[in-house]
């Protein structure tokens, strides 16, 4: 090995390593060394590193080619199938001005097809190719890696490893291959015709013919809506559980599903109504006296703030008014306002007392239409309610 690979050859070691160090900090794991699989497959590869390198060094028209800083720019191939491996092979350095002899070795060395080189060689700048197949990633930072180390990492880790990073992971990562163990076949490919039947369960006890059945459920619903104060949001939620309420039609089970939906449409309701009342001023406040202003809120932005932070989420204040944090103290709070009556504010428990029961589930239990439209009556009637003195 002579000295100008030598040198190469201690430069990327430097590489590697500080690469190592920014690819740890991002993937973090627990402090058993366990994490998701994806990422212990992701720390894995980086620490596989170094990779055969072919490397060269372009010398630039700096006043033609005015992006680039520095009049030596380098090319280098990573061997990305040959991971571990610690071998380089220096090509030297290429005038850019000798196009033809540059187009041989991007083309020969470095796997750029020849129309690529023609429409790389009108601007100069590239940064990048690579191939699945081959497993090689090319880099051409654009300025002298030498002399702008850090920045060379960083683009190493962004465009080299972290683009290109998704597949050679996957050679390290493990996991159990559950459907091989225990021989689980998959589901069956059924033809559009057999997926779009009337459910078995549905047919047994309905005195419908399929045209009318389906005819009949998007009926049960169609009068029951929101009014147009209700934010998008809501409605969104809502929606999912009317057309689940009428692709119960094909899936029997979509019924108890459509129920859940309407419940968390009205949870939705009465987080998005309270959160509203703040405005665009909002002010944080923790319990240590110190605030932050921030432009919107809702119910998971201000639990992960004061997580971020160390605030105790359930001593904070929003615009000087303690934060309703549980659902009980958002009703509370609907009731102080004369949003909603206390008898009302009892059917809201109900609800969501009933979201709660469906959303923590033991068994999977199978309800019957009828109490799919009560539900989305029900839930609608509470969530107009809500958003009523909004819409006068």
């Amino acid at each position: 090995m002579d000295d100008i690979t030598k040198e190469w050859s201690v430069f990327f070691d430097e590489v590697f390593r500080e690469a190592k160090k920014i690819i740890y900090e991002q993937y973090e794991v627990e402090e058993d060394g366990s994490g998701p699989p994806e990422v212990l497959a992701t720390r894995k590869a980086i620490a596989s590193f170094p990779c055969p390198l072919r490397i060269a060094e372009i010398k630039v028209d700096a006043e033609k080619r005015t992006h680039i800083k520095d009049e030596i720019c380098q090319i280098i191939r990573y061997d990305f199938s040959k991971l571990g491996e610690r071998a380089i092979e220096y090509l030297g350095v290429i005038d850019a001005k000798d196009s033809e002899k540059l187009k041989e070795i991007l083309v020969k060395s470095f796997d750029l097809s020849e129309d690529s080189f023609e429409e790389f060689y009108r601007d100069f700048r590239t940064i990048g190719w690579s191939d699945d197949e081959t497993n090689f990633y090319t880099q051409l930072p654009l300025y002298d890696i030498k002399n702008n180390f850090r920045k060379f990492v960083l683009d190493f880790v962004l465009f080299g490893f972290n683009i290109f990073g998704l597949k050679i992971s996957e050679k390290f990562r493990k996991g159990v291959d559950w459907n091989s163990k225990y021989n689980l076949k998959p589901d069956p490919i059924l033809p559009i015709s057999e997926l779009t039947k009337m459910d078995k369960t549905l047919s047994a006890f309905s005195v419908f013919t399929e045209e009318e059945g389906m005819e009949k459920l998007q009926k049960d619903v169609s009068d029951i809506h929101l009014i147009p104060a209700v934010p998008e949001d809501v409605k969104r939620v809502f929606q999912h559980a009317k057309d689940l309420y009428i692709y119960g039609f094909f899936r029997y089970n979509f019924f108890t599903i459509a129920q859940h939906y309407a419940y968390l449409a009205l949870e939705s309701a009465i987080k998005n109504r309270y959160y509203q009342s703040f405005g665009r001023e909002i002010v944080l406040t923790s319990d240590k006296g110190e605030s932050l202003k921030i432009g919107a809120i809702d119910h998971q932005l201000i639990i992960d703030l004061c997580r971020k932070r160390g605030w105790n989420v359930r001593k904070i204040r929003i615009n000087n008014e303690n934060f309703a944090f549980t659902k009980m103290e958002l009703l509370n709070w609907l009731v102080k306002k004369g949003i909603i009556t206390k008898w009302e504010r009892g059917l809201c428990e109900r609800g969501t007392r009933l979201r709660d029961l469906m959303s923590h589930l033991t068994r999977a239990r199978i309800l019957p239409p009828r109490y799919g439209v009560q539900a989305l009556r029900f839930v609608a009637d509470l969530i107009n309610k809500i958003y009523f003195t909004l819409g006068t």
